[in-house]
Formats: C-alpha cells, sequence, structure tokens
C-alpha cells in the first residue's frame, strides 16, 4: 500500500510538470513536452494499474478470511462498495488522461486544436486529484476492514 501512495503522488509529481511544461515550453533532461508526457503517462498508468490490482487483490483476500474465519458480518460489502465507487472513477480518469495525451500528436500535427487537448487534460488533471482523494478513502477503509477482521478473528479463536 506505501508503493501506491509513492506512485500516487510520483504521478500526481510528473502530471503536474508535464502541463507546466506544455504551458511554458521548457525541456527536462532534454527531454520535449511530448517526451515527458510519454514518461509521465506510462508512469500514470502503471501507478493506476497497481492501485486497481491492490483493491482487488486486497479484496480477495479480505474475502477468503471472512469465509475463512466464518464470520458473517457486512464486512466484504464496506469492501466491495468502496471498490464500487473507486473502480469506475479510476477507469475514467485513465481514459481521460491517456485521450489527452494522444491528443497532444494530434496537435502536433495540426489536426486538433490545442484548446481541446488543454482543456482535456485539465479535465483529467482535476478529476485525478478528486480520484486521489477517493483512493485514499479506499486505502482508510481496506485498513479498517483489515483490522475489524483481525479484531473478530481474535473474538473467534478466543471463543473456541
Amino acid at each position: 500500500m506505501i508503493i501506491c501512495y509513492f506512485c500516487m503522488m510520483g504521478s500526481l509529481f510528473l502530471l503536474t510538470i508535464t502541463c507546466l511544461q506544455g504551458f511554458f515550453q521548457f525541456m527536462i533532461f532534454k527531454a520535449t513536452h511530448q517526451q515527458f508526457a510519454l514518461f509521465s503517462t506510462i508512469f500514470y498508468m502503471f501507478s493506476q494499474t497497481l492501485i486497481m490490482f491492490y483493491f482487488i487483490g486486497s479484496g480477495t483476500a479480505i474475502k477468503k478470511e471472512v469465509q475463512l474465519l466464518g464470520i458473517h458480518s457486512n464486512i466484504y460489502e464496506k469492501v466491495k462498495k468502496s471498490k464500487m465507487l473507486l473502480f469506475p472513477h479510476l477507469t475514467l480518469n485513465m481514459l481521460i488522461i491517456g485521450t489527452a495525451f494522444i491528443l497532444i500528436g494530434a496537435v502536433d500535427i495540426g489536426s486538433v486544436s490545442s484548446l481541446y487537448q488543454i482543456s482535456l487534460f485539465l479535465i483529467g488533471y482535476i478529476h485525478f486529484l478528486y480520484t486521489v482523494k477517493i483512493q485514499h478513502l479506499g486505502f482508510k477503509e481496506n485498513i479498517e476492514v483489515i483490522s475489524e477482521i483481525a479484531d473478530l478473528g481474535k473474538l473467534n479463536s478466543a471463543t473456541n
């Protein structure tokens, strides 16, 4: 989970630098805006995919633990609810940021106005900030559920 937080912050930093580089046209390590945007987008996609798989994996582990302990409560429902809130925003944001990156090429060849690309990127960036908040709440919920399972497991083993 800590790696996911580092990836979230890394993505935020890289997307911010990419945005500033697009507006002010400066180079980073001799990389043009297009080259740095490619790196930023790849890192962003990797980190968001990692976060999705974290939630999938932890949800599966929580479900198995609940079944193993024979706990009859709504613990797993909390996990499902947080994933149902998080995953649509994650996938939508990946689509928006990916499309904004692709439009960089369309702007370069003159097929699309830069206004469309900039607008889409800014919408994606603002939505990413919201998605980071939802991800944080999802991680927090996961920790609470795991703590709850641990407490119920201790209680279960004490009664047996």
